[in-house]
């Protein structure tokens, strides 16, 4: 009698290195985990990226990330023409990473903040190995919670690019994990959660050294008075275009200075009854005026004017209004 292996969905098999489940399952994604899997399926095919991401039912750019990715990892290399296993051994790519009682010691020493040098670390284009950043997640429960934590706001385990902007953080600026978490956590609560974006956000923290979460707290309420601010100026003056840098400076400005939008709106009006366009200078110059004159609410050109000591003058007249206003600006500031 013949006996035979009816291999069925078997029939085709192939081969996953061991380290890819052990070590990059938790903080691959989901498209970098297909990409290779399919490009183990097939090594046969010509590896087009249009390819690749037409079958894996991606983009181009996340077939680059997450060739980058397995490259960085040291599970493939590229010679420029074709992908191959990696001659480095997997388990070499974490030997710049050594743990110390649990804590995950830096690549190498943390900048301090509001440095040069710390500004240069947040402009450049750091590349921690995948298994230095699976060391630090499983060998500080702080990094963990990090990253679990982006993981839960984006709805997805971050991408290569989010994963290295974190280590950035942590690692060589040397930001407290709370503190980070509180800033990525305001990028996503005003939607500007992009690499890109947390940098900056973490420059500004550098720059006025928070880290602490005291002082993170009462930076994002800044923060968030001045977006929120942004946000009501840019309907109320019909932009439909995002402000330029200058423009959200002079916003911060007002805000910081207390400056309500009712206030700003009704120097906004001023400005298009005077000039007929939208002009933060003159608008500028209007509100630093109200303020001089402690003017700090529309409301408060209805109030009386107090009688003067002499009893003379007009006590149901109004102390300041702001179609004088509107004429007195537009004498003072003519020429802008």
């Amino acid at each position: 009698m013949d006996y035979r292996l009816n291999l069925g969905a078997w029939r085709k098999i192939f081969a996953v290195p061991e380290c890819v489940a052990e070590n990059h399952l938790k903080i691959a994604s989901g498209t970098q985990i297909k990409v290779l899997l399919y490009m183990l399926a097939h090594p046969e095919l010509g590896h087009r990226a249009e390819l690749i991401a037409e079958n894996v039912g991606v983009s181009r750019e996340d077939v680059d990330d997450a060739l980058l990715y397995w490259v960085n990892a040291d599970i493939l290399s590229n010679d420029g023409m074709e992908y191959y296993p990696s001659d480095k051994p997997a388990e070499n790519t974490a030997a710049s990473v050594s743990t110390s009682g649990g804590k995950v010691q830096p690549l190498r020493e943390s900048a301090p903040l509001n440095t040069p040098e710390a500004r240069a670390l947040l402009n450049s284009e750091t590349h921690f190995p995948p298994k230095a950043i699976a060391s630090a997640i499983n060998g500080d429960n702080a990094v963990k919670c990090l990253f679990g934590m982006y993981e839960k706001l984006a709805g997805r385990p971050p991408k290569h690019s989010e994963q290295q902007t974190l280590m950035v953080l942590v690692e060589e600026i040397g930001l407290p994990c709370e503190v980070t978490m509180m800033l990525v956590e305001y990028c996503f609560n005003i939607e500007k959660a992009t690499p890109a974006y947390m940098k900056a956000v973490a420059m500004d923290w550098c720059e006025n050294g928070i880290t602490d979460i005291t002082s993170a707290e009462e930076r994002i309420k800044l923060l968030q008075s001045r977006y929120t601010a942004e946000k009501k100026l840019q309907k109320k003056f019909g932009m439909t275009s995002a402000f330029s840098s200058k423009q959200k400076q002079t916003i911060a400005e007002w805000t910081d200075l207390g400056l309500s939008e009712e206030l700003i709106g009704a120097a906004y009006d001023i400005t298009l009854d005077n000039t007929g366009k939208l002009s933060f200078s003159y608008m500028d110059k209007i509100l630093r005026s109200w303020l001089n004159d402690g003017i700090t609410d529309p409301s408060q050109a209805a109030k009386p004017k107090k009688p003067s000591a002499g009893g003379s003058g007009n006590a149901d007249a109004p102390s300041y209004d702001l179609d004088e206003a509107s004429r007195r600006t537009a004498n003072k500031y003519k020429d802008l």
